[in-house]
């Protein structure tokens, strides 16, 4: 069996937010769920942490980048996916992935894998098992996600406010309106949680209960004139995201492969290259990543590819 094993190093050319999904039974972690990991113990032994790239976050990536071409070349012939033809596809799902093992038919499953490169490739659901392994992407150091802020400010904020000239008189008295209401909702709602925390600490009280009510009355009265905006349009905004200027190092193996099977990946990659953003945040500065790769087969060295940069890839062949 002939294994082709990609060598790879990422770096994080700008700050990439990942958020993971909470596991059933468990909260979410400090950093809002950024990948974070167990990564050895110190000499006291407790838990050393890192965050890292999640295999899935890349491996999702390349899988779009091999199907969305093909996608977009049927849709130009007239020929377009079907919605079960995308989930098999992108998704890597259709109702028969679900059976279990003892359930499937050896023979479709060989047709399966013939027909259909991509779930050859990447596997489908329970039943095609996926020739391409793809690991996490640690760093060579240990390191935490950092806190990013922004500030979304509201129309008198810039320009010292020269911005509400532009705008209709009826329209700038009716700004006036909800802005100072909105400042008396957030000072309502911030002696709310005060209030709520001194009963949760003191217990109930006929006076406190009904400070409380007040309260409320008021946050309800200051929400309702702010005519329909409920969220302030003043807002700090916090997101977690893994530094820039990292090398994160990894390996994706693909068995049994084939030259087809590193073409298709080193187009996908290719693809990418021209627009290197993974995770979330990019409208504020998050998720541009460039790579490169050491190709392998049977432990020769085949091609280099380096990625990103907005540019297409640099391949080298080396056989």
């Amino acid at each position: 069996m002939v294994n082709t094993i990609f060598n790879m190093t990422l770096t994080t050319e700008q700050p990439l937010s990942i958020t993971l999904p909470v596991a059933e039974y468990t909260r979410a972690n400090r950093f809002e769920n950024s990948p974070v990991m167990t990564r050895g113990l110190d000499s006291e032994g407790k838990k050393q942490e890192t965050c890292y790239i999640p295999a899935t976050t890349f491996r999702g990536m390349l899988r779009r980048n091999v199907v969305v071409p093909l996608m977009e070349e049927r849709a130009t012939n007239g020929n377009h996916y079907t919605l079960d033809e995308a989930y098999r596809d992108l998704i890597g799902q259709d109702a028969a992935s679900e059976q279990q093992p003892d359930e499937i038919d050896l023979m479709a499953l060989k047709e399966m894998r013939a027909k259909h490169p991509v779930v050859d490739l990447f596997g489908l659901g329970l039943g095609v098992q996926s020739r391409l392994k793809v690991s996490h992407f640690l760093p060579a150091h240990n390191i935490l996600p950092e806190a990013f802020t922004t500030a979304r400010k509201d129309l008198g904020d810039a320009d010292d406010g020269a911005i509400l000239d532009l705008v209709r008189d009826e329209e700038r008295t009716k700004y006036l309106k909800r802005a100072n209401a909105n400042s008396k909702r957030s000072a309502a709602e911030s002696l709310l949680d005060r209030l709520t925390k001194q009963k949760k600490k003191d217990g109930s009280s006929e006076d406190l209960d009904a400070q409380i009510a007040a309260t409320e009355s008021k946050v309800e009265e200051y929400r309702e004139a702010m005519d329909g905006m409920t969220n302030s349009s003043r807002t700090i905004l916090t997101h977690y995201a893994m530094p820039a200027g990292v090398q994160w190092t990894g390996r994706m193996i693909v068995t049994n492969s084939t030259d087809k099977d590193i073409e298709a990946l080193c187009e996908a990659l290719d693809r990418f290259s021209n627009y290197p953003m993974i995770g979330a945040q990019h409208a504020r500065g998050c998720g541009e990543i460039s790579g490169v790769a050491d190709i392998e087969t049977d432990r020769k060295l085949v091609k280099k590819i380096s990625f990103g940069g907005f540019a297409p890839a640099k391949i080298d062949d080396m056989t």
